[in-house]
């Protein structure tokens, strides 16, 4: 049985454990198997709406891939340890319990449509004095240790803390970027470093506790293979995705390169040490790989299948023996010419998909359906937070709000300050089908009965 007492092992908040057969890690796991906040996952869209005839990965099974492939990490890297080694594994403190349940929360925070959903809300609590705006990382962190519940006692899941610093891919408080929109890695093959923020002001407590001991900025080692696992998550199965409704021609890709490329350069030009030469020559042998192997557009044929599900295997297998340890902080890191095939991999969905113009349209009808259920659900709590109007759980994050130390010492913590807030974590906790269905009843053009609604 493992020591928990050790620093990583610790909770936030103690308590006398029910049982001796798990350990501290592996109560993480359950804890956030069994939170509701993880089974909304289902209902919210990866890129394409979760509603659509297509069988599409949705937000819970990218994060049980991205589980199941950060545990496999792990074990790999443990397997390919010496006796030289072994000492170098064990400072890096990686966990494959640890590391599967960062990938079980690291979505945990992204709001019904995504990203476009993400737009409208930073807008939306940006608009307000000293409030911090919204990042779907932070989110993530916020709901683990505020609005989840598990015990009356205490808000959150109350996770250990090597549990929560693995999920911060993005080490670094809202508060301290400020005067920046956004970072610049060391190096674009830099895993050390992310490019975002990844906690809200009023979660810093919780944010310095988990990073106790923690080098300022840098991942520790569980969110470096966590991130990477989420990486080659994203870029695999999107192809699967997309090439099954017949967005992605992989049997004739190389129609499009010179596109393909262009694209990708315009991506990613941002980064200033980003090797144009390495990414043309991934674009290459994937558009060789799949042309290769994929004889038809047909995705329903035997072989198809086959072959997709082989080049998938040997991506993911690459990918893992890819990851090396180092005997510098964060200990982990994974060979560059892997990343740029990630990239190549990821590069497909943007062009064939993300970037479509039918795409982009519906995410505009996603971005006024959100924001005109946050500005209904605003003028419902100014007028009365106590209204009938107002949904069960909307009328108990704001009393939480108020009950929140930490949150009602902040600048932002002013009426309008707590009703945008309380609105943003009530949307974040929904299902797409929940924001459409509510936004509907709001606005008088639901079809639905008055009896029984589920938000009741």
């Amino acid at each position: 049985m493992t020591n928990p007492e050790r620093p990583d092992r610790k909770r936030r908040h103690p308590h006398q454990e029910s049982d001796t057969y798990r350990t501290p890690f592996q109560r993480d796991r359950d804890r956030v198997l069994y939170s509701s906040a993880f089974r909304r996952l289902s209902g919210v869209t990866q890129v394409a709406a979760v509603n659509e005839q297509q069988v599409l990965h949705n937000r819970l099974t990218h994060s049980l891939k991205v589980a199941q492939l950060g545990r496999g990490i792990v074990h790999y890297l443990e397997s390919e340890t010496t006796e030289d080694t072994r000492d170098l594994f064990d400072q890096a403190g990686l966990n494959a319990t640890v590391v599967e349940t960062a990938g079980l929360v690291h979505d945990i925070g992204h709001p019904p449509f995504g990203h476009a959903t993400e737009a409208v809300l930073d807008e939306r609590l940006s608009a307000i004095a000293r409030l911090d705006g919204f990042e779907g990382n932070a989110q993530s962190f916020r709901i683990v240790t505020k609005l989840a519940r598990r015990r009356t006692e205490h808000s959150g899941l109350n996770l250990t803390r090597a549990t929560l610093n693995a999920m911060l891919k993005y080490p670094c408080p809202r508060q301290e970027t400020a005067r920046s929109k956004e970072f610049t890695r060391p190096a674009w093959t830099d895993r050390g470093h992310g490019t975002k923020w990844g906690a809200y002001q009023s979660e810093l407590e919780d944010f310095r506790w988990a990073r106790e001991d923690s080098t300022k900025d840098l991942r520790s080692a569980n969110a470096v293979v966590m991130d990477w696992a989420d990486d080659i998550s994203y870029a695999t199965h999107d192809i699967e995705d997309y090439f099954r409704a017949g967005l992605i021609p992989l049997h004739n890709l190389e129609i499009d390169r010179k596109r393909i490329l262009k694209h990708g350069f315009n991506r990613l030009n941002r980064y200033s040490d980003f090797d144009k030469i390495l990414f043309e020559q991934a674009v290459q042998s994937m558009i060789e790989k799949f042309q290769e192997k994929i004889k038809s557009p047909h995705w329903d044929t035997n072989k198809n299948r086959a072959a997709l599900g082989s080049i998938t295997t040997k991506h993911i297998v690459s990918c893992i023996q890819a990851t090396e340890l180092v005997d510098k902080e964060p200990f982990v890191t994974v060979k560059p010419a892997a990343q740029y095939d990630i990239e190549a991999l990821k590069e497909l969905t943007w062009f064939y998909v993300i970037d479509r113009p039918s795409l982009a349209m519906t995410q505009e009808g996603q971005k006024r359906i959100i924001g005109s259920l946050f500005d209904q659900l605003t003028d419902c709590l100014r007028k009365s937070s106590k209204s009938k109007r107002i949904p069960t759980q909307l009328r108990a994050i704001y009393q939480g709000l108020k009950e929140d130390r930490e949150f009602m010492g902040l600048p932002g913590s002013t009426k309008e300050g707590r009703r945008a807030k309380a609105v943003a974590d009530y949307i974040c906790l929904l299902t797409e089908a929940q924001a459409v269905d509510l936004g509907e009843r709001l606005s008088g053009r639901s079809r639905n009965s008055m009896f029984g609604p589920w938000f009741a």
